[in-house]
C-alpha cells in the first residue's frame, strides 16, 4: 500500500519501491517493427529511447507507434525509432508527489514519464501506476476514516 509522507502526499519514490524499477528501453537506430515487436513481447505500453552512451534521447509510446503507421500504412517496418520517438521528454523525479506528476502527465496528455533521480533513470510510471497509487492511498484514508468514527467518543451526558 502507498504510504503517506508527513504532508499527507504519496512520492513518486515509495510508488516505484512498490512497483519495481524495470525500465525498458530500446536504441534510436532500432527499427519501428522491432520497436513494436519488443513491446509486444514485454506488455509494454512505451519504451525509453537511450543512446549508446546511456542517455535518454527520447520516448516512444503505443499512440507514437499508431499515430505513424495510420501516416505510413505500408513503410512504417523500416522506419527508425528516431524517425519517431518523442524527442523533448518530460520526466519526474523520486522526490515529486503523486499530485505533481498527475498535473504534470495530465497538462502535457502523456501517460508515461520516466523518473531521473542523480542524473540517471530510476523508473518509469505509466498511468496504470497512478491510478494503482491513488486506489491504494484512498484505500488507506477509508480505513482510518472507519478507524476514526468507530472510535468516536461516546457523549455520556
Amino acid at each position: 500500500m502507498a504510504e503517506l509522507d508527513n504532508d499527507h502526499k504519496v512520492k513518486i519514490s515509495t510508488i516505484l519501491d512498490n512497483k519495481g524499477s524495470v525500465v525498458y528501453s530500446i536504441s534510436p537506430e532500432n527499427t519501428l517493427k522491432q520497436m513494436a515487436n519488443e513491446m509486444l513481447a514485454k506488455k509494454i505500453g512505451s519504451l525509453l529511447v537511450i543512446d549508446k552512451a546511456g542517455a535518454l534521447v527520447g520516448i516512444i509510446s503505443e499512440r507514437d507507434f499508431l499515430t505513424i503507421v495510420g501516416e505510413h500504412t505500408k513503410d512504417w517496418e523500416d522506419m527508425t525509432v528516431s524517425d519517431v520517438m518523442t524527442k523533448e521528454v518530460i520526466t519526474a523525479t523520486p522526490e515529486d508527489s503523486l499530485e505533481q506528476v498527475m498535473f504534470i502527465m495530465t497538462e502535457h496528455h502523456i501517460r508515461h514519464i520516466p523518473v531521473i533521480g542523480d542524473d540517471k533513470i530510476v523508473g518509469v510510471l505509466a498511468l496504470g501506476d497512478i491510478i494503482n497509487a491513488l486506489l491504494d492511498k484512498s484505500l488507506f484514508q477509508n480505513k482510518l476514516l472507519k478507524r476514526y468514527i468507530k472510535d468516536w467518543p461516546v457523549d455520556n451526558q
